[in-house]
């Protein structure tokens, strides 16, 4: 009876381990149901006609059964009716967010932009067009980090992977290319640099190309530092300078103009100092070539 006394302790951690797996399930269908509970209270309460509530308790139901968060889904929704937004423009929100769900992009940004977008006051329409527009820069996105991972760019969890596909597609919304970024990703390859390196500078180039910087710019300034071997720490020193720049009144194109002239005199500064060193390595006289200098200045020492 002793023996099997002990096993029970032994086993009891596993056996409380089963159980919360199964409870789970029940514990997941209950945070649901209490989300669509607050929503159908919501909608009641609002303006909408009763067909109108039902499609969007319904829309709700499909994007939390799609994986959408419910928090997420009833801040949306509840903002949305204190906002006064129709019934089709929150059906956008939760389609919007719902695809990019089944796609396997990242939902959050898109569910942030809305979230914010309807704290902040803007225009539901222009809400509902610009997450729509995320959504697809997403997917545009996506491709370019998968073939930086193929390609064994160091990375680690999943969600690494997630913020690089965010960082690059807010960069392809400030009009840089895939392409451009594409070539940042090479010289993050090159110098043997981190998925969170490439998102660091997919992030800057997006700070530049926001501060009035050309997009062309941009890309060229964050893609020679990380050829130089910039940190992610040094890009965001990058970032600092020029919004200091800018608080003292400078325009950011003329920082950026700076900066690079800075780089291309030290890098001219750099050659001259390594011709010079490779002169006086393969110059007369042997190391160091002074014998062949000081011949040519004195004559050489008298016998």
């Amino acid at each position: 009876m002793i023996m099997k006394k002990n096993d029970m302790v032994r086993n009891l951690p596993g056996l409380v381990l089963v159980l919360l797996l199964c409870a789970l399930p029940s514990l997941t269908i209950a945070a649901e149901n209490r989300h669509l509970d607050t929503i159908s209270r919501v909608l009641e309460a609002s303006t909408l006609q009763k067909a109108e509530q039902a499609g969007v308790s319904a829309k709700a139901a499909v994007a939390m059964n799609a994986g959408v968060p419910g928090e997420d889904i009833e801040i949306i929704v509840s903002r949305s009716v204190k906002r006064g937004a129709d019934a089709g423009t929150i059906n956008r929100f939760l389609d919007t967010s719902v695809s990019a769900k089944k796609e396997g992009l990242p939902v959050g940004p898109v569910l942030d932009r809305i979230e914010q977008g309807l704290a902040k006051g803007v225009p539901v329409e222009r809400i509902a067009a610009a997450s729509e527009r995320l959504r697809e820069k997403l997917a545009v996105a996506r491709p370019v980090v998968e073939a930086l991972i193929r390609d064994n760019v160091k990375h680690g969890t999943s969600g690494e992977r997630e913020k690089a596909i965010e960082a690059t597609a807010r960069a392809l919304e400030k009009s840089i290319s895939p392409e451009e970024l594409a070539g940042i990703g090479a010289a993050v390859k090159s110098k043997q640099g981190s998925l969170s390196l490439f998102t660091s500078a997919a992030n800057a180039a997006t700070y530049f190309a926001g501060s009035g910087i050309s997009g062309k710019t941009a890309t060229r300034l964050v893609h020679n530092a990380v050829e130089k071997g910039y940190s992610g720490r040094d890009l965001d020193g990058m970032i600092r300078r020029v919004d200091e720049e800018m608080r003292r009144g400078a325009k950011a194109e003329d920082v950026a103009t700076r900066m690079e002239g800075e780089r291309m005199n030290a890098e001219g500064n750099n050659r001259e100092r390594q011709d010079m060193h490779e002169g006086m390595r393969s110059g007369p006289g042997g190391a160091g070539g002074m014998g062949g200098i000081g011949g040519g200045m004195g004559g050489g020492r008298r016998r």
